[in-house]
């Protein structure tokens, strides 16, 4: 019987912890790789987070965050979704909310960029990882909008948890897809989700339940959006 090759769970979340801790500017004093003293040691730092994500390098343009006065802990748009199974605590909804400026701006710069809607990025962020920006799937999927490292690096994204990298790869990503499949976007989300290989392989979505409800859902988040108007 072939046992299938499982993600080393643990040697994952010891290196993007410790990728985590370079662009903090305090240690985080962590004696296990527990999810509470991950989580009780990310609470501390976070204060501390979007100084040192701005003095990072970046591949990508960087949008420079809003001044601090004009954070708005609140927004108009549902952000608890995301069906990926993470090896990381999440974020509080306040932290996610701080950073919200960074995300929409984001969002706003590199869908305009690609000719796509903010609600349809906005959607895929949604259920691919509600909006938190450190989520890693047990897949090794990473940040925002779940880029594989091989995609990652296929698109130049060299922090996956750099929130205006990964939403440039990932939109960048969407927009191949959309290409390869002529504008279909059912198809361009599945390619997203399961591989542009499975889409060609049946000439539709997948019958694969997890992509098919995966597509429903982003349609679903991406009508609500619509609805309701975006900036």
């Amino acid at each position: 019987m072939n046992i299938p090759n499982f993600p080393n769970i643990s040697a994952l979340m010891k290196q993007k912890i410790a990728e985590i801790q370079s662009r903090l500017p305090i240690k985080m004093n962590i004696s296990s790789s527990s999810s509470a003293d991950f989580a009780q040691e990310l609470n501390k730092a976070s204060a501390s987070y979007e100084s040192a994500a701005a003095s990072a390098e970046s591949a990508a343009p960087v949008i420079d965050a809003e001044p601090s006065t004009a954070i708005n802990t609140k927004t108009k748009y549902p952000l608890v979704s995301g069906s990926y199974e993470s090896v990381y605590p999440r974020l509080s909804q306040i932290q996610i909310q701080e950073l919200m400026p960074r995300i929409d701006a984001a969002i706003n710069t590199y869908s305009k960029q690609f000719g796509l809607e903010t609600e349809l990025i906005r959607a895929v962020i949604k259920e691919e990882s509600g909006f938190q920006p450190f989520a890693l799937s047990t897949s090794g999927a990473m940040g925002l909008m779940q880029l594989m490292p091989g995609t990652a690096e296929g698109l130049g994204v060299t922090d996956a948890y750099n929130i205006e990298q990964n939403i440039l790869g990932g939109t960048q990503y969407l927009y191949y897809q959309l290409k390869a499949f002529d504008g279909d976007l059912k198809l361009a989300l599945a390619a997203y989700n399961a591989g542009p290989n499975a889409v060609r392989k049946y000439g539709d979505i997948p019958p694969y339940t997890q992509t098919q409800n995966y597509v429903r859902k982003v349609l679903n988040s991406y009508e609500m959006y619509k609805a309701m108007g975006d900036n």
